[in-house]
C-alpha cells in the first residue's frame, strides 16, 4: 500500500480545473472574509452545488482584482500538490468581470503563467457555459480563441444536447486556431452521449465520461481513438454520480485501455487533491499504486 507522499511528490497534470473554484477551502475562506456554512459537504447533484455558488462564491468575485487572486490561489495549490501541468479552466464570464477589455484579462493570465512558470506549466483553457449568454459566447470567445493564449476549449453545464448547435462554430475556430476541445459529457448523461458529443464537436478530451462504461462499444471506441478522459473521482461521489468509491468507473476504463488523468474538478468543494484522490483510489481496491503511478506519468509537459 502506498503512502500519501509517494504520489505527493510525484509530477503529474492537472486537466480538469475549474480556475475561480480551483483551491483548497481553506485557501478560500481566509481570502473571501467568511465561511460557507457546513461546507464541504456531499451535495445532491450539480443542483445543490450551483445553489452554494450562486449564494456564496459567484457574489463575492466582483472586480478583476478578485479574479487574479483566486486564479493564483489556485495556481499556487496546484503546485503544493506537485501538479507540474495545469490545464485551467478559465470562465467566458470573466470577460464581465474586465468590462470586456480583453487586453486586460490576457495580461493577467499571461502574467500568472510568466510568474510562475519556473513551477508549473500553465495552460489556460477556455471554458464555455451552456446556460451563459450565448450572444455574448457569440461575441466574446472568438476575440478569446484568437488571442493565442489559450491552448483549449471546454464546454459545460447540463448534459443534454439541448442547444449544442449555438457552440459548433465556436469549436470550428478552436479547431482552426490549434486549440484543444473538450467538453463535459457521461458524468449523468449516458454512453451514447459521451460518443455523440465527440463526434459532433470533433472532441479530443472527454471532461468525465465515466458513463462511458455503461457501453463495452463506447469504451473501445473511447480506446480505439485514444480520447482521454479527465476524470475526477471525488467530484463524481460527493455529487452522486457514483456511490461508494470502490465502485469508480475508472478502473473499467483502464482495464479497457482508454486513456485517462484524475483531477480536482472544484478543489473548493470536493477538497481532494489529484494526489489525495490517488490514495483513495488505492486504498479503496480501485486501482494498483502501479496502474495509478503509470497514469501520473503519462503526460506531456
Amino acid at each position: 500500500m502506498a503512502e500519501l507522499a509517494e504520489f505527493l511528490t510525484r509530477p503529474k497534470i492537472d486537466a480538469h480545473n475549474h480556475m475561480n473554484l480551483g483551491m483548497r477551502y481553506v485557501s478560500y475562506a481566509p481570502w473571501a472574509g467568511f465561511y460557507i456554512p457546513n461546507f464541504p459537504r456531499t451535495m445532491d447533484g450539480l443542483g445543490e452545488m450551483h445553489e452554494v455558488i450562486s449564494t456564496f462564491t459567484r457574489p463575492r468575485c466582483f472586480s478583476p482584482k478578485d479574479v487574479k487572486d483566486l486564479f493564483t490561489l489556485t495556481i499556487e495549490d496546484a503546485i503544493a500538490d506537485s501538479v507540474v501541468v495545469l490545464e485551467g479552466s478559465i470562465d467566458l464570464q470573466f470577460v464581465g468581470h474586465y468590462s470586456e477589455d480583453f487586453d486586460a484579462l490576457l495580461s493577467m493570465i499571461e502574467e500568472l503563467r510568466d510568474k510562475y512558470a519556473e513551477n508549473i506549466t500553465f495552460k489556460p483553457e477556455l471554458g464555455l457555459g451552456k446556460t451563459f449568454p450565448i450572444e455574448k459566447v457569440r461575441k466574446w470567445a472568438p476575440e478569446l480563441i484568437k488571442s493565442g493564449v489559450f491552448k483549449s476549449i471546454d464546454l459545460y453545464g447540463p448534459e443534454t444536447e439541448d442547444g449544442i448547435e449555438n457552440f459548433k462554430e465556436i469549436f470550428q475556430l478552436a479547431d482552426k486556431y490549434g486549440l484543444k476541445k473538450k467538453a463535459h459529457v457521461g458524468e449523468f448523461s449516458s454512453a451514447e452521449s459521451v460518443k455523440r458529443f465527440i463526434e459532433y464537436f470533433e472532441l479530443d478530451e472527454v471532461q468525465h465520461g465515466i458513463r462511458a462504461v455503461d457501453d463495452d462499444n463506447v469504451l473501445q471506441y473511447l480506446a480505439d481513438n485514444k480520447i482521454r478522459c479527465n476524470v475526477t473521482p471525488e467530484s463524481n461521489l460527493i455529487l452522486g454520480a457514483v456511490k461508494k468509491m470502490k465502485d469508480h468507473p475508472i478502473k473499467r476504463m483502464v482495464e479497457a485501455g482508454v486513456k485517462v488523468t484524475i483531477g480536482t474538478d472544484d478543489l473548493l468543494f470536493f477538497n481532494r487533491s489529484v494526489s489525495e484522490q490517488c490514495l483513495d483510489l488505492e486504498e479503496a481496491g480501485v486501482l494498483t499504486k502501479e496502474q495509478i503511478f503509470a497514469i501520473l506519468d503519462d503526460f506531456e509537459k
